[in-house]
């Protein structure tokens, strides 16, 4: 996979637009974590299901004495 990503310098950070060979045209992001998610690569349909959920540990529960 090949990325074409133009980052610029704004008084909020960065931002810029990414395109990919994939893509038709460039998507536009704001910001360092949303530049990640473009570029992570799209997630199957059920690949969330297969995660187990978060367990709090022993005790989380419990307001201090």
């Amino acid at each position: 996979m090949r990325y074409v990503i133009e980052v610029y310098r704004s008084h909020d950070g960065v931002c810029g637009s990414v395109a990919s060979e994939s893509c038709a045209s460039p998507r536009p992001f704001h910001g360092w974590l949303e530049l990640l998610s473009l570029l992570e690569p799209p997630q199957p349909d059920g690949a969330a299901q297969d995660v187990p959920p978060l367990r709090e540990p022993p005790g989380a529960g419990r307001a201090a004495p």
